[in-house]
């Protein structure tokens, strides 16, 4: 088995066509279908279904794309630990992240990566946690950051820094004058909220139930920093977001404490199988740094 033959294989299951995944890998078509017919051969297994003029991963290729992503993910370790011996002079980093960190905390650490390591490539991908997860499995990321992430099977949570909720409003919000205020204070306040779709905003209906408080959701978005200009807007709206956040992109704002607090803890996740290449360890270590 070669790893031309895996990364044939892996190109032809991510374009779902042997036309495409030639163009991306620069060789003919003949060639890469060759290299397929060998690997299937080798492994004793038809590894796609034909759908019209497509293909299709089979039962069997779905199986090993996992173990094939996760080999060549290991060779590029390799690969970079041999790099890391001249200072990280080559190579890619991949990193999945969730959108409150995208753009509130990684963009000033990939520009202090960049300076010190100007010949890595770096990748950040916006997603959800759950999908971070699934491509950290896969082999496809080298590492995630989203909140803490303790007891997923195969994942690695390490927390590096905690963040705590805030209620944002305008300035001529009727509660803009509070200097604290318990969720108890908000049962019939008009809300921006997050949709069901992020872990943030089911952790505050848990945190609502325990206290008895039913919320008044008004506006759902899909980003955190809509829910501010939402409330920017609309001086009888008000949202719950990140510490961090608020002091970035709220400024001019009321932005109250509430008590008791409501925190969550931000990690680091890795894949517990596969080794961690020196690029992902080098941006870890300035990731702590900065936070």
């Amino acid at each position: 088995m070669e790893i031309r033959q895996l990364r044939y294989f892996l190109e032809i299951a991510q374009r779902g066509h042997l036309t495409e995944a030639a163009k991306q890998l620069f060789v003919t078509q003949s060639t890469l279908s060759h290299g397929l017919r060998q690997l299937e051969q080798e492994l004793g297994v038809e590894l796609f279904e034909r759908v019209g003029r497509g293909l299709k991963l089979s039962e069997a290729g779905t199986t090993f794309r996992v173990y094939a992503a996760r080999a060549l993910q290991e060779l590029e370790v390799g690969r970079m630990a041999l790099a890391s011996l001249s200072n990280l002079e080559a190579g890619t980093l991949t990193v999945g992240i969730i959108p409150t960190f995208l753009h509130s905390l990684v963009p000033a650490v990939a520009a202090a990566f960049n300076q010190r390591y100007p010949n890595i490539q770096l990748n950040f991908r916006e997603m959800l946690a759950p999908e971070i997860e699934a491509l950290l499995a896969s082999g496809d990321l080298h590492v995630g950051l989203a909140f803490d992430r303790s007891g997923v099977e195969g994942i690695i949570s390490e927390p590096i820094f905690e963040e705590q909720m805030l209620f944002v409003a305008h300035r001529d919000h009727p509660m803009a004058k509070s200097r604290a205020l318990a969720l108890q204070d908000l049962q019939d306040v008009p809300l921006v909220l997050l949709s069901q779709r992020f872990a943030t905003r089911r952790m505050l209906e848990e945190h609502f139930k325990r206290q008895g408080v039913q919320p008044l959701v008004r506006i759902e978005m899909e980003s955190v920093y809509s829910l501010i200009e939402a409330c920017r807007s609309g001086p009888q709206l008000a949202c719950l977001v990140p510490d961090r956040v608020a002091m970035q992109h709220a400024t001019g704002m009321c932005q109250i404490r509430l008590e008791p607090m409501i925190v969550r803890m931000a990690s680091l996740l890795w894949n517990a199988k596969v080794s961690r290449s020196p690029a992902a360890q080098a941006f870890a270590q300035l990731l702590r740094r900065y936070v």
